[in-house]
């Protein structure tokens, strides 16, 4: 991976490209030329480029090509100065931010229909880190490495449907294309960083930069939370929109999408949050929260005339909402020790107990559609993760809720069947639902939860949490044979594959990782842990901060969003959830094992 400080003569680069272009002072090209010649960049180049951005306004690309990066400097700078859009920002202010790549060796022609992102050798196409100068006619532009990230695009058809739109053309034949790398940096108020992909250099991951990031997500939650209780459920910081990509056509303003288990989640995140910090200025978030949760309850007389309820939400019950609904609740009554929400607890525990057939398996929906779905119907209508969410409900319940004998001994005995379904039957009756890089974190989470009560410290259950943490550090890139060096700490279902950084997968490894400190189980605690330092570093590269928002139109509502992708704008609701929850848990655990 690069690296670079940002020295005090790059520094006074920037200030004095800041006087040029405001003409304010001694800001002639000699005093120019001099601090760039003390400066760390580039001396000898092929072209350079500077693009402004500031928020609200179009953004403005220059570049020109000279050998001497200083000299190209100095007419970028001189023709942005002549631009007819110069009056249009705040040149002396830090928020008007200059990012300047140096493209070191002269761009080369390249098929723009042969190369893609699955290929490798001359034909692969790496987003972010891969640029392009394309013309058509007289006229040529850039697409810049960075842009990929900036643009958030991740794949060649979307790549290509940009270059049409950007060409004003509706096929790209007779553009040419050429290819090229470079040196990017991105202005700010401390001076210069350096880009990769797009992104702000990490460094080193640290706890304070844990620290950092879990206080920019929760500022974000507290602030875009509604009056109702509702979270920002989704947000596309490339084009300013709430639209989600999964519901293209829904219009977020007049019939937005939300979801009630990922709201569930969220709550999860504010309630980690408070107990790990002692913070208490998250709580009437949570309450607000909750609050709207419960509203989307529904009760009925369960099994034996007991009082039984569920989540209901967009006409479904669904188990995972049930589920985490009850995690939430039963984790605010651990942090708090009010019981002013055990009502609904009770009932939802319940709820999710009669959902566990005499087979083991669970019911993934009460309601569909409005419709109650049958046992007999249940096959078609199978969840991976709804069953680990509802044991995850039902772990912390029995931990910390339930007090009653009776219902103690049933949860032990239901819990104890879904469990052996899961693990033993499941692998088999639906094997098509599982790929080379296990996904069933919920499921390590709940283990490793229940794993606290000594009726539930069954073989079975660690070895299937240890056996998918095997198969996660085993399909996680390593610094050693990352294709490239942002890659290592995320995963993949084939080795070459685009990088997967996860956060709910690392939820499940810091499960995995708490249990084998739990079992003594030393030589896999030091390889999860380090593993999962690794793939802390990698989810940093997904967390908005004010110096990676740069393009951003409204930076207010991008920072502290953790993004799906390192090219991809768009954040939701649990995309931060689990990374977030993820870099709590993992602090909480090194404070309590004294590793921090």
């Amino acid at each position: 991976m690069p690296q670079y400080d940002c020295g005090e003569a790059d520094v006074r680069l920037l200030e004095q490209i800041r006087r040029f272009l405001t003409e304010q002072g001694e800001a002639s090209g000699d005093f120019l030329k001099s601090a760039f010649a003390a400066s760390s960049f580039p001396k000898y180049i092929d072209r350079l480029v500077i693009v402004v951005y500031q928020a609200g306004r179009k953004r403005l690309l220059v570049a020109r090509r000279d050998p001497e990066a200083g000299v190209a400097l100095i007419s970028v700078l001189r023709a942005i100065r002549s631009h007819a859009r110069y009056g249009d920002f705040d040149w002396d202010e830090p928020h008007c931010r200059l990012q300047i790549d140096f493209i070191i060796a002269p761009p080369g022609a390249v098929d723009i229909m042969r190369v893609g992102t699955t290929l490798w050798g001359d034909d692969h196409f790496e987003p972010g880190i891969d640029g392009l100068r394309f013309t058509h006619g007289k006229r040529s532009q850039y697409f810049l490495p960075g842009d990929a990230y900036v643009r958030s695009i991740m794949g060649m058809t979307q790549l290509r449907q940009w270059v049409m739109r950007a060409l004003q053309v509706e096929t790209l034949e007779g553009v040419r294309f050429q290819r090229f790398t470079s040196e990017s940096y991105i202005s700010g108020e401390a001076g210069w960083a350096r880009l990769y992909r797009g992104h702000p250099l990490v460094g080193p991951v640290s706890d304070e930069k844990l620290r950092q990031a879990a206080d920019l997500s929760l500022a974000h939650i507290k602030a875009q939370q509604q009056a109702d209780g509702r979270f920002l459920y989704y947000y596309d910081a490339a084009r300013d929109s709430r639209r989600d990509h999964e519901h293209p056509k829904r219009n977020p303003l007049t019939n937005p999408y939300y979801n009630i288990l990922r709201h569930g989640g969220g709550i999860l995140t504010c309630l980690y949050y408070a107990r790990l910090y002692d913070d208490q200025s998250v709580m009437p978030t949570v309450r607000r929260a909750i609050d709207f949760l419960l509203e989307q309850g529904r009760t009925y007389t369960g099994s034996n005339g007991v009082p039984a309820g569920y989540i209901y939400y967009n006409r479904k019950a669904k188990l995972g909402g049930s589920g985490i609904a009850l995690y939430a609740l039963s984790e605010y009554q651990r942090l708090t020790g009010s019981n002013e929400y055990r009502g609904w607890a009770d009932q939802l525990a319940r709820h999710l107990l009669d959902q566990i057939t005499e087979s083991g398996e669970f019911i993934y929906y009460h309601t569909y559609l409005d419709k109650l779905i049958t046992q007999e119907e249940n096959k078609n209508y199978f969840s991976f993760y709804y069953p680990g969410e509802a044991l995850c409900g039902l772990a912390s319940y029995y931990k910390h809720v339930c007090d009653s004998r009776d219902l103690g001994v049933e949860i032990h005995k239901k819990v104890s069947r879904a469990l052996r379904f899961l693990i033993v039957d499941r692998p088999g009756l639906r094997a098509q639902h599982y790929t080379s890089l296990p996904s069933d974190a919920w499921l390590m989470m709940a283990i490793n939860e229940l794993w606290d009560e000594p009726e539930f410290q069954v073989d079975m259950y660690k070895d299937f949490v240890f056996q998918d943490a095997d198969a996660m550090v085993m399909r996680m890139y390593k610094v050693n044979d990352a294709p490239y060096p942002d890659y290592a700490g995320a995963f993949y279902y084939h080795y070459g594959d685009h990088p997967y950084p996860d956060g709910a997968r690392c939820e499940g490894l810091q499960g995995a990782l708490e249990l084998a400190g739990k079992v003594g189980d030393s030589g896999r605690t030091a390889t999860y842990r380090n593993a999962l330092r690794l793939a802390a570093w990698a989810v940093l590269h997904l967390v908005n901060t004010p110096e990676s928002v740069y393009f951003a139109a409204n930076p207010g509502t991008a920072i502290g969003g953790v993004r799906f992708k390192y090219t991809r704008q768009w954040f939701r609701i649990d995309t931060i959830q689990h990374v977030v929850s993820f870099y709590l848990k993992h602090m909480s655990h090194a404070q309590q094992t004294g590793e921090m």
